[in-house]
């Protein structure tokens, strides 16, 4: 069973296709409650097993609704896949509201947190679990104007670390912790950050204008599959590792197993 945050389109609703049809059953989860129903819909409709339970990843309330839900649904979590997540505010620091962006942090990394603090009692009990966060490449390169965005996904890369860490002293096998950097993807969040004027601003965008116009913008059925391999049976032994679409050897594997 499968809790997938950010579920209701793009990366989050591709994944959440792709591990259904492989037998999984899956909880969606976002803020929009349309969303997700719409895509549990279909892939109840295409014969597996979904719900939909809306949730802001900020609120700890929310999210423990939605591991009670799959509990009382299937009595299990085995995969969770942290992908929900927000770019704005899209602003140099002298300029950008400091509440927006302390909102970012908690999207972007109290909320997979908060998620994963919930799960792990209850991976612990199985011997058994999945815990994958989304991350970016923006963790490791400063983009002017996403300071809040770098900064979140950078402390999610650690926070994989740390928790892997904990886990391995603990001398548990059985619960694994990584993060996946997917690239750019063709979604919504792509399309927002295409979207700002930045008439007048220092800020410069123009390589994701050009990504999406030169076609190289990757399908969030891509960013699916590599999810589908690092939440599977293939990476029962690597835990506390940033998995990123630019290594090509790892990208081979891939490949070679679910050929």
């Amino acid at each position: 069973m499968a809790i997938i945050s950010g579920g209701g389109r793009g990366i989050g609703a591709a994944a959440a296709h792709l591990l259904a049809s492989a037998g999984a059953a899956v909880v969606l989860t976002a803020r929009s409650q349309d969303q997700v129903e719409a895509v549990a819909s279909r892939i109840r409709s295409a014969g597996a097993k979904a719900i939909a339970v809306p949730c802001d990843v900020a609120n700890p309330d929310e999210i423990e609704e939605v591991v009670e839900a799959a509990l009382s649904q299937f009595d299990r979590v085995d995969i969770l896949v942290n992908n929900a997540g927000i770019v704005w505010p899209v602003e140099q620091v002298r300029e950008a509201d400091p509440e927006e962006w302390a909102y970012n942090i908690v999207a972007n990394l109290v909320g997979p947190f908060q998620v994963a603090r919930n799960v792990l009692p209850v991976m612990l009990d199985q011997r058994y679990g999945r815990i994958l966060n989304i991350t970016s490449g923006a963790a490791d390169h400063a983009v002017p104007g996403w300071s809040a965005y770098c900064a979140s996904k950078a402390g999610l890369n650690m926070l994989t670390r740390c928790l892997a860490a904990e886990l391995l002293a603990d001398g548990v096998t059985g619960v694994t912790v990584n993060a996946l950097a997917p690239g750019m993807v063709d979604t919504e969040m792509q399309a927002d950050i295409r979207s700002i004027d930045t008439h007048g601003s220092s800020l410069d965008f123009s390589r994701f204008h050009q990504a999406h116009q030169q076609g190289e913008l990757l399908t969030p059925a891509s960013a699916a599959r590599l999810i589908y391999w690092l939440v599977g049976p293939w990476s029962r032994n690597r835990s506390g590792e940033i998995f990123s679409r630019t290594d090509a050897t790892w990208l081979a594997e891939v490949d070679h197993d679910l050929s």
